[in-house]
């Protein structure tokens, strides 16, 4: 029963189809009313996680910095004589420095920025194009560096933040605005079903809170904050983080 012409002829002649792209009476544009969603760069989206999370190291200049990555990758590509075939993790602030500062194999670029549509700098690029795809999530989701950032931004709230008003700063945090009572109660059901998670399996919570080398400060309870870590992991990974409207 499938009318192709017919379907393409109802989409056209729809009054959303058909809707005009003209300015409204903000006409200076004082709102921003057109502005197109523009998807944060890689390096931003990997620096504001790292200021969110309160492990961004501020310091300008300095060599080349080597943060996490998988292991293995240079092996695959680098001739047995190159001096970069093996890939040294860096230590200290030298995993939190600003992804500016990132060392740059251009036959093995940093994986998570290329996945979230870095260049690779073997040639000239004029103008980026953003993508959307599953593997960005999976990135955002399970990347060292991404995870130990919501592991930490949930330490500061929980250490920084009563009880009452955490839901609402940890939102705040991470994306400058602040939750509708809908979102807060997703927030707070979703909360609760990992506190309920890793209660019940602690070998997990540690796991989870032991991803990155960043110190975990005393005081908390591993169970609590592996929960948290996971809705800041969300959060963070939300639209609502990485899309400016």
């Amino acid at each position: 029963g499938w009318n192709v012409r017919d379907t393409m002829r109802t989409m056209l002649l729809s009054s959303t189809y058909r809707q005009a792209s003209d300015g409204n009476s903000d006409v200076d544009s004082t709102l921003y009313a057109r502005f197109p969603r523009q998807r944060l760069s890689a390096e931003q989206i990997r620096d504001q996680a790292l200021h969110v999370s309160g492990l961004l190291v501020e310091h300008f200049g300095g060599p080349s910095v080597k943060p996490y990555q998988p292991e293995g990758l240079w092996r695959e590509i680098a001739m047995p004589s190159s001096n970069t075939r093996i890939f040294e993790q860096g230590m200290g602030d030298a995993l939190w420095r600003r992804s500016l500062y990132t060392y740059w194999k251009r036959a093995s670029p940093p994986p998570a920025m290329l996945t979230l549509d870095a260049p690779t700098r073997e040639y000239c690029s004029a103008r980026r194009i953003n993508t959307n795809t599953p593997l960005q999530a999976l990135v955002l989701w399970n990347d060292v560096q991404f995870v130990e950032a919501a592991r930490a931004t949930a330490a500061r709230v929980l250490l920084e933040t009563p009880a009452e008003h955490r839901l609402v700063d940890l939102y705040r945090r991470c994306t400058g605005a602040t939750p509708s009572a809908g979102l807060q109660g997703a927030m707070a059901d979703t909360l609760a079903r990992f506190k309920t998670r890793y209660t019940g399996d602690p070998e997990a919570a540690k796991a989870l809170c032991g991803v990155g080398d960043s110190p975990i400060p005393d005081g908390l309870n591993t169970d609590q904050l592996a929960a948290w870590t996971m809705l800041a992991n969300a959060v963070l990974s939300s639209d609502a983080a990485i899309v400016k409207d």
